[in-house]
This record gives structure tokens, sequence and C-alpha cells, in this order.
């Protein structure tokens, strides 16, 4: 009896696609620089926020009215995950099989870092809520504090990895840094 691995895994068409589609380099010049993959992330993270306001505004006032910043939001935060994943080049986003070891040491290394903040994040929350609690504050006072914090920590728990990775991409060289090198590398100079 044999046993698959994701190396042994031959990728979907569907995988292929999806592949394709995160390399697609006409998005490229839009996110090269490391400045622009900072703007890109604060944007994104901004943009979150609003949408989130508009969540817990919607259920702290019983309005309906909150909900339209979330729609506006949701209209700029799609394009804007769409330019994270091409940026990171669907490294959260593509099944293992498709990736090389590179990439999936990578993943790995977001993940873990994204956990430990996480980690950070809900131990703050709930120490939070300990002292409220110590301070006798009733549960009806905490429904709304409650509702965000359980709502940011879940955005967060998702969210985090795609920022930690976006945010570790590396600039790519130029294509004549590129050509420069090659040439060095023919006459026998040591690489920079």
């Amino acid at each position: 009896m044999s046993t698959s691995t994701h190396a042994d895994a031959q990728p979907t068409r569907y995988d292929k696609w999806l592949l394709k589609t995160m390399n697609d380099a006409r998005a490229r010049r839009l996110h090269a620089t490391r400045g622009a993959r900072r703007r890109i992330v604060v944007a994104h993270v901004v943009t979150t926020a609003v949408g989130l306001a508009g969540m817990v505004g919607a259920y702290a006032w019983a309005s309906p009215w909150p909900l339209a910043a979330l729609l506006i939001a949701l209209l700029v935060w799609v394009p804007l995950t769409g330019f994270l994943n091409s940026m990171t080049r669907g490294l959260l986003e593509l099944r293992a099989r498709v990736l090389d070891e590179r990439q999936r040491a990578e993943r790995g290394e977001v993940h873990a870092r994204a956990y430990r903040v996480n980690s950070w994040v809900m131990t703050a929350a709930l120490l939070g809520f300990y002292i409220a609690w110590l301070a006798e504050m009733s549960l009806a006072d905490l429904a709304v504090p409650l509702a965000a914090t359980g709502l940011a920590v879940l955005t967060l728990h998702r969210l985090l990895p795609l920022w930690i990775a976006a945010l570790r991409v590396q600039d790519e060289p130029e294509d004549d840094e590129v050509g420069e090198m090659d040439e060095a590398h023919e006459a026998g100079a040591p690489s920079a």
C-alpha cells in the first residue's frame, strides 16, 4: 500500500489556472517596490478596519446604515486582496502540491509568525476582559466590546499571514541587474 505526498500529487486544472492567475505579470509593476507593497498592505489593513467598524456599528446601534461602510470597504478590499495575493505569488492561496520546498518553508514561517502575534493579541484581549470582570462590569456592558474583539481576532487570524507574507516579499532584480549578474558569472567573477 503506497501513500501519496504533496510532491506526488499532480496539479489539477484549477491548480494550474490559479498558479497562472497569481503570477500574472501585468499587476507586478503596481507592487514592484517595497514602498508600494507597504502602501498596499496599509490600505488593506485600513479598509479591513473600516469594514469591521461597519459590521460592529450595525450590531452596536441596531441599524443597517453602518453596513454601507462595509459595502464600500468591500469594493476596495477585494482588489487590494488580489494585489496582496499577486505580490506573494499566491503563497497562501495555492495548494502545497504546486509550491516548491522554499515556498512551503516560507508559508510555514509566515504562519508561525502570525500565530505568535495572534496569540499575544488573544492573551491581551483575555486579560482585558478579565480585568473588566474584576471591575464587576456586567455582561450587557461588555456585549459590544466582546463582539468587536471576537470579530477582530478572527479577522486577524485569517488576514495576518497574508499581511506578513506581503511585507516579507523582496524586490525583484531589474532586467539590467540580472543581465549584469549573468555577464559577471560567465566572466568568473563572484556574485554579490
